[in-house]
């Protein structure tokens, strides 16, 4: 029998490895995978079984797939290659026979098939080679060409055992070597050529190791004579073919035979070697290959004797000069390879024919063609930083000669090369050596410090720019190499650098020239004087941050000296550092116009430190010259990008010159220099322009005469179109664009001298020489610039003629036509470019009004209109309020920055005009005009006109005098405060602040008029500090109360007979364009009339009549609001008046009656009868009506309108203690009506309005909208807020949408958690609920019973229920229940069963106990398993509960009765039973005890184990929990305790469990103790195999296979092998991949024990 078994299992082993093997090439790349896995699996104890089933496929299958066999044959070479001791000598033969018939049974080539066929016979060549040889050599006759494969397996084997080839080399050669001649098919050329390439490597590594092989006699010079006739083969004919694979296999293995051939060979062929290899580069062959070959015919024969090179050395070197590879591509290995195979041909050259390699490369750098001069200096670099040998040193003084040639050379590529040779050639010492280099290293300095500066590219140009970044970094390190590190090139290189330094052509240099100037100039012994230097320092200071310049130009001018007057030094040792601090300090926002006004002070005081007449006009000549270098028009346009900075520097040179001319005495010169500074000038750019009246400006302050002399001269001349040598300015432009520029500069440099010239001398001629031509230009001017200019001549006069300036005390004459004549330039419908006017011409109208005498009244009213007017306008127009951006709040427009300056500009003109005329007149006119723009719908008009009357009340407050004759009142307090009240609560934060500064202002000017002292403002202030730091808020609630804070300062501070007037203009302002602010209004009134609300006795009707009117035209919710609390408040007063006007309103209430219903409902008498009157509407009628056949339930309408006013009055908080007085009854009354009104809808009728007739409905399409569920559910929401059982609402808080008012699942969810929170909040009701809920558990409509059942049976749930009668009756109401016709209450009752096992009294449940246990039994009694599922699955989970809390009692007549009824259950689809049915088989076994049935049950524990494994990989991770549970349980009553411990140890709930291998190790402990089991274990898994579930299906395979691979052999009798073998291997061909995989894996377990 055990024979048979054996035959048996090696048959079904053949099978199997034949059917793994049709797998091999399965669509899936990883079931591929898994089949080779497999196989090596079974190689490692079947090796001879694997390899004779692969021969066999191979063998039987006449017309496989090549990729097939090719997979095959590569798992035979790793059979081979790792269990090649363990193959036997049989199975080696038929190995090889096949491998070797397979490999030569197609004559052409077949890579796919051949090469893994040749690999098995190399593979067992490593160790079992005189089988493989002889096969090979039985295929090798002589005279016969062999298969090209014979020979190339033969090279392959010498290369991995070449002690085991070279014995037989002789025999192999003299069989090989008579059949090359007729050898004809490149196949066979390649195969044969790396056959002998690969012999000649064997027999040099045999030679090598002589002390290790076998015959020490064999010596290279035994196979001189093959080798010889090998050579002459491949050499005479087959180097020649014209396939290029050929020609490359054949250079391969000449480079391997030409090292070990004959001395009297080498020397006879070295040169028709070389001539061929020549030659070959010109065919299409791959360049490495020839250089490789050539490089070692080179190496032979220079040892052999280097006169043999000698003919061909001009030749050889011409040819590898055409290899030399310009840019390596590391992306391309194998040019790279030919690249460095060059090079280490021409050292070799280099070494031994010195002279003829240097003239041949030198002679390529007069080629014409830029590439070979480029590879030439690759290679000269490449021999002088790698070379050691002194011959390359003496050809130097050549390659310097030849390099001077190329220095001048344009090509980017040269130039690169150039800078590395160089630094190669300074790191041989050659750039210092006289000797070689006699013109020194002055050439090669310049030529790199140019190098260093950026390129000029022609056109159309195709030169890389990285490329040239790349040089230009590699210039700079080098250069500064050069000056830190050879001390000979120090004095050399200063004067080199210094030179370029003043040189612009080296502007791009700059950094790295500074650098290296400031490292010599510290190694100098004594400081040199650089006057030249100081001032191009000055120019490169005026842009200090592009590339850190400032610091390098600082750091240099630290080791110079400006003059030679030695108090320079203390300006040198404070100001320099404090220059730097500042640049590092601030670079990251870096202000220009700080940093120039630190300069000048820097060259103030350093001129007023040295004091030298001398120092300055050479400062002076210098700058001047300085000057020219940036007038060349040419030098400024070939800077490529840095014209602006260019611009830049000239302009701050200007600005210095002229600071240096206020300390030059000499006129001439100071009228020369002007000159110089007018004739820089370009009309054409207006900044020019703007820079030489500054430089003009400054020199006023010491030669004023002078400059408005130069000023008059060119107003004289040129401007009359005299003849002048400033008509210069005109050419090439057209005549009176030119002249307008002029004009434009003049006025722009007068604009200057009034700012910077002295007072005293200025104020004699600034209205005659200034004011009259700037105002005649104005008048008569079109051009828009220099209205520009004109009007900040004008301002700046102005600013001159000042009373603070003024000590002359010189009036202007025609102030008043100058100020008509400038407003009359704001114009908004000019268009868009006049706006830029606006910040000019106000600033101006400003200055010019402050000067003497006050303005009229009426004059003041126009101006201020035609501004008001105009500026706000634009507002609109240019500006964008965006409050997320503070740097640009009014937006990024272009003329946003003009209009907002032009605000700033407006206040300041208001508060000079009212200062002028401080009156309540003049205050009455400002308010006046600013009235309208506060109320506008933009808020970019609201802000600025509130910013301005906040200026102006703080202004009149704090500049107003009050005395006897004033008035005592103020009649516009409660007027102002109406308009400023609803920018209090502006949407805008910044119209907030404002607007309660001036709240706070009207305030304080009222208390004034009341006879309050300046003292009182604090008081006031005080009140409203809080409000004010927190008015920017963006939270409604913060806002809200900052808003009745603000109300409360109104009435404690508002005089009474400005009361009427301020509730009317509130009442007005509830119509605000803007909600917040309407809103704001709202509250404030609101809180008026709460506090001062009495006061209005004779004004109630009006005011109630315009709240009424105004409540159908506010849109804003939160007015409303406040508008009905106004209305309340109002009530609270005169009650009789306002209540009443609600009643008797039809369906749905509208949002105003709503609201006045919850208002009313505050009044605790009123709300308790209208409680009890709608109670009893409620019981007394039917919640519901079925109409449509039973398709549609509506809702009656008398309870449903009940429902809706018990929403309104129950939002009053007022009502706690009414309704938890009535509790229980409105409890359930709202339940009740939650539970019936759930997919109802409401009655399409309204009560009419007809008082006798009661009853009378009509048809009322509005009462549509209602949903009789939602009103409800916010009902009883209300009613548990009302009580604050804030627990309770939140829980219906569920039923927040209409799909969830209508799911019964939400529903019961919200009966929960009100269950849980009553017991928390008010367990003293509970039997009053119960008593109040009893009755509807048997009600006709279905939800009541519904949500009785589930009321109850979470109320069993809570610990509260431990009162007995109480639970008791709970438990037996819900017994009751079982035998309704409802499912759900069914459902519900089996729930509540279960968590009175869970949380009641151990002696409770057990008196219940058989009245349970039999409902719970009778709930698995299923018919229908679709139909019954949700009772099903509420009967586990209760029996479960049962099992669990009832430990002690006996189950025994019920556990396997359950066992076989869930069984079926743990399969199910559904998983919520498949939870539930493995959770409970858990609990049965939990609940055994040694008095039941104990063996029974352990049967069906045996039955179910496979089931639980392989549902641990359910898809559903609670599946998976459930059955790690139950297996935990279940381990106990397995045989075995390691079994019981691994359970215990890994099956955690929380963990990942790993289920291959937890699998695997779990069945080998099962083997041990639990055999007898095992075959029933396969037949279960056998079952599985058409599982639904893929994971499962796959698993089960996975499992079968290990519980056979782990079952004793008399075990294994008992399960047929064919049946698990064959079900497996159907399993190979199922659909899903990782079904697939596992059964491959699987079946591979079979046959390993």
């Amino acid at each position: 029998m055990a024979v048979n078994v054996k035959i048996n299992a090696e048959t079904q082993l053949q099978v199997t490895i034949g059917r793994l093997l049709q797998s091999v090439t399965d669509k899936s790349f990883l079931v591929s995978e898994s089949v080779k896995c497999s196989l090596k699996k079974l190689s490692d104890k079947h090796p001879n079984q694997v390899l004779n089933s692969c021969c066999q496929f191979i063998n039987k299958n006449p017309k496989p797939l090549p990729e097939h066999i090719s997979s095959i044959l590569h798992i035979m070479e790793i059979v081979c290659s790792d269990h090649l001791v363990k193959i036997n000598g049989d199975t080696i033969i038929l190995t090889v026979d096949v491998s070797l018939s397979v490999m030569t049974e197609n004559i052409s080539y077949e890579p796919i098939i051949q090469t893994p066929a040749s690999g098995v016979l190399v593979a067992l060549g490593r160790e079992h080679y005189v089988q493989i040889i002889d096969s090979l050599q039985a295929k090798m006759q002589p005279g016969v060409i062999p298969h090209h494969m014979i020979p190339y397996t033969m090279g392959a084997l010498a290369s991995v055992n070449a002690l085991a080839i070279v014995p037989y080399l002789k025999d192999i050669f003299n069989i090989m070597l008579p059949l090359l001649g007729g050898i004809k098919t490149d196949i066979l050329k390649q195969a044969f050529s790396f056959a002998l390439g690969n012999f000649c490597e064997a027999l040099t590594e045999y030679i090598s190791n002589c002390e290790k092989v076998p015959d020490t006699t064999i010596d290279i010079e035994n196979f001189g004579t093959e080798i010889s006739t090998v050579y002459d083969v491949l050499f005479s004919t087959w180097i020649y073919s014209r396939d290029s694979k050929t020609t490359e296999s054949v250079l391969e293995a000449l480079t391997s035979i030409f090292p070990i051939m004959s001395i009297e060979r080498v020397t006879q062929q070295t040169t028709k070697t070389i001539q061929i290899l020549i030659n070959l580069y010109k065919k299409h062959v791959n360049p490495y290959n020839i250089t490789k070959c050539l490089g070692s015919v080179i190496q032979k024969a220079v040892k052999v004797n280097g006169m043999l090179l000698e003919p061909l050395l001009q030749n050889i070197l011409s040819n590898l000069f055409d290899l030399v590879c310009v840019s390596p591509d590391y992306a391309q290995p194998g040019f790279l390879k030919s690249h460095s195979e060059v090079l280490r041909c021409y050292e070799s050259f280099a070494l031994h024919f010195t002279d003829n390699t240097i003239d041949q490369l030198l002679s390529q750098l007069k080629n014409n063609n830029d590439k070979e001069k480029v590879k030439s200096l690759i290679v000269i670099t490449h021999l002088v930083s790698h070379s050691g040998d002194q011959s390359i040193k003496r050809r130097y003084k050549d390659i310097v000669r030849y390099i001077n040639e190329l220095l001048n050379d344009n090509n980017v590529k040269i130039k690169t090369s150039l800078v590395k040779l160089i630094v190669a050639l300074s790191c041989k010492n050659v750039i210092v050596d006289k000797d070689i280099n006699p013109d020194g290293p002055g050439k090669y300095m310049e030529f790199i410090l140019k190098l260093s500066c950026k390129q000029i590219l022609p056109k159309n140009h195709n030169i890389d720019t990285k490329e040239l970044e790349n040089i230009q970094k590699s210039s700079d390190n080098t250069l500064y190499m050069l000056t830190t590190s050879v001390p000979d090139l120090e004095s050399f290189l200063w004067d080199l650098l210094l030179n370029s330094f003043l040189n612009p052509v080296f502007d791009d240099a700059i950094i790295i020239i500074l650098r290296c100037l400031t490292h010599l100039a510290s190694k100098r012994d004594s400081i040199q004087c650089c006057d030249t230097a100081f001032v191009r320092c000055l120019s490169l200071l005026a842009n200090p941050v592009p590339d850190f310049r400032g610091c390098f130009v600082l750091n240099f001018l630290k080791n110079i000296k400006p003059c030679n007057v030695e108090t320079y030094k203390s300006v040198w040792d404070t100001k320099i550092p404090q220059l730097l601090k500042y640049l590092e300090q601030n670079f990251e926002n870096f202000h220009v116009s700080e940093w120039h006004d630190l300069v000048f002070d820097f060259l103030n005081i350093l001129f007023e430190t040295t004091d030298n007449t001398l120092f300055t006009e050479i400062v002076v000549t210098n700058t001047k010259k300085q000057l020219d270098v940036y007038n060349n028009t040419r030098y400024i346009a070939n800077q490529n990008g840095v014209y602006q900075m260019k611009q830049s520097e000239k302009h701050f040179l200007l600005k210095c010159l002229a600071i240096t001319l206020c300390y030059i005495k000499d006129k001439e010169t100071v009228t020369q220099s002007l000159d110089n500074i007018l004739n820089n000038v370009k009309l054409t750019d207006y900044t020019e322009c703007h820079t030489c009246a500054e430089a003009v400006g400054i020199c006023s302050r010491s030669h004023l005469q002078l400059v408005l002399d130069k000023l008059a001269a060119i107003r004289r001349d040129v401007l009359t179109k005299k003849s002048s040598k400033f008509m210069i300015f005109l050419k090439d432009q057209k005549h009176e664009v030119a002249l307008d520029r002029l004009r434009y500069a003049v006025l722009c440099s007068y604009a200057q001298v009034c700012n910077e010239a002295p007072a005293d001398k200025l104020l004699r001629v600034v209205e005659s020489e200034i004011l009259d031509y700037a105002v005649n230009e104005l008048n008569n001017s079109r051009d828009f610039f220099l209205k520009k200019i004109c009007l900040k001549t004008i301002h700046a006069v102005a600013d001159a003629m000042h009373p603070n300036r003024n000590s002359l005390h010189i009036r202007m004459n025609e102030r008043d036509n100058v100020i008509r004549l400038v407003s009359s330039q704001v114009q908004l419908h000019n268009g868009p470019e006049y706006i830029e006017l606006f910040p000019l011409i106000i600033p101006t109208v400003t200055a010019l009004i402050r000067l003497p005498l006050p303005i009229e009244s009426a004059e003041r009213i126009d101006l201020l209109k035609l501004f008001f007017d105009n500026v706000y306008n634009a507002a609109i127009i240019y500006c964008k309020i965006n409050q997320d951006n503070v740097d640009k709040y009014y937006g990024d427009l272009k003329l946003a920055p003009h209009v907002t300056k032009s605000f700033t500009e407006l206040n300041q003109l208001v508060k000079d005009l009212l200062l002028q005329n401080l009156s309540p007149a003049a205050l009455d006119e400002i308010v006046t005009l600013l009235e309208p723009w506060l109320g506008k719908k933009r808020p970019e008009q609201r802000l600025p006109a509130a910013e301005t009357l906040r200026l102006v009340l703080q202004s009149y407050l704090d500049n107003m005098k009050f005395a006897y004759e004033c008035p005592t009142t103020f009649g516009q307090t409660g007027f102002l405060l109406a308009k400023v009240v609803p920018r209090c609560a502006d949407p805008n934060k910044n119209i907030r602040k404002v607007a309660v500064d001036c709240l706070c202002l009207i305030l304080c000017i009222a208390a004034r008029y009341e006879g309050h002292m300046r003292d009182h403002d604090k008081v006031l202030s005080n009140s409203l500090q809080h409000i004010q730091q927190k008015i920017d808020s963006d939270e409604p609630k913060q806002l809200y109360n900052l808003t009745c804070d603000l109300a409360h300062v109104i009435c404690a501070n508002l005089p009474a007979f400005q009361l009427i007037h301020c509730v009317d203009g509130l009442s007005d302002a509830l119509l605000d364009c803007e909600a917040s602010s309407s809103n704001g209004s709202g509250v404030v009134l609101n809180l008026i009339l709460k506090t001062k609300g009495g006061e209005l006795l004779s004004n109630v009707v009006p005011v109630l009549e315009k709240l009424l009117r105004q409540l159908h035209e506010i849109r804003c919710p939160r007015t409303k609001s406040s508008t009905y609390r106004a209305v309340f408040n109002l009530a609270m007063h005169h009650s009789k008046t306002v209540c009443g006007v609600l009643l008797n309103q039809p369906l749905p209430y509208d949002s105003s009656i709503c609201e006045c219903w919850s208002i009313i409902s505050t009044d605790p008498t009123l709300a308790a009868d209208l409680m009890d009157q709608l109670k009893k509407s409620i019981k007394s009628t039917p919640l519901y009506e079925d109409q449509g056949g039973g398709d549609m339930k509506v809702a009656n309408l008398q309870p449903l309108q009940a429902v809706c006013a018990f929403h309104e009055i129950l939002k009053n908080p007022q009502l706690k203690e009414i309704c938890l007085q009535q509790f229980p009854d409105l409890f359930t009354l709202f339940l009740i009506c939650v539970s019936s009104y759930m997919n109802t809808v409401a009655p399409f009728c309204k009560k009419n309005d007809v008082s006798n007739e009661k009853f009378t409905f009509t048809f009322n399409r509005q009462a549509y909208k209602l949903v009789p569920s939602k009103v409800a559910v916010e009902t009883f929401r209300s009613f548990l807020l009302c009580c604050e059982f804030e627990k309770m609402a939140s829980g219906l808080l569920i039923m927040n949408n209409s799909e969830a008012l209508e799911n019964v699942e939400v529903f019961l969810q919200v009966i929960q958690l009100l269950v849980e929170n009553v017991c928390l909040e008010t367990s003293q009701s509970l039997s009053w609920l119960v008593a109040s809920l009893g009755p509807y558990i048997r009600a006709d409509l279905d939800p009541q019973r519904i949500a009785t059942v589930a009321f109850f049976s979470h109320l069993l749930q809570q610990s509260y229920t431990e009162q007995n009668v109480l639970t008791e009756n709970l438990l037996e109401m819900i017994l009751d229940v079982q035998g309704d016709t409802n499912c759900l209450v069914r459902k519900l009752g089996l729930r509540g069963l279960g968590y009175a096992a869970e949380h009641l009294s151990y002696e409770l449940v057990s008196r219940h106990c058989n009245p349970i246990l039999g409902v719970l039994m009778n709930s698995l009694d299923y018919n229908n398993i679709g139909v019954e599922s949700a009772v099903i699955l509420e009967g586990m989970l209760s029996f479960s509960k049962l099992l669990t809390t009832m430990e002690g009692c006996k189950f025994s007549s019920f556990q396997v009765t359950a066992a076989v009824r869930i069984k079926p259950l743990l399969d199910q689809e559904d998983v919520n039973l498949r939870r539930a049915a493995f959770r409970l088989l858990g609990d049965l076994t939990q609940s055994i005890n040694s008095e039941g049935n104990l063996e029974a049950f352990r049967e069906q524990i045996h039955g179910n184990v496979v089931t639980l494994l392989l549902h641990l990989s359910d898809p559903d991770i609670y599946v998976v929990k459930a059955c790690k549970y139950t297996l935990r349980k279940i381990g106990p009553y397995l045989e075995g305790s390691k079994v019981n411990s691994m359970i215990q140890e890994h099956l955690i709930d929380e963990a990942n469990l790993h289920f291959n291998d937890f699998v695997r190790d779990f069945i080998k402990l099962m083997a041990a103790d639990m055999q007898d089991l095992f075959p029933l274990l396969i037949m279960t898994c056998l079952s599985y195999f058409k599982s639904q579930w893929v994971e499962i299906k796959g698993n089960a395979a996975l499992i079968t296979g290990v519980l056979y691979s782990q079952m004793i052999p008399e075990n294994r009798s008992r399960v047929s092998l064919d049946t698990v073998c064959d079900r497996l291997l159907r399993l190979i061909n199922d659909e899903n991949e990782d079904v697939r995989i596992k059964a491959v894996e699987a079946v591979s377990y079979l046959f390993i024990d």
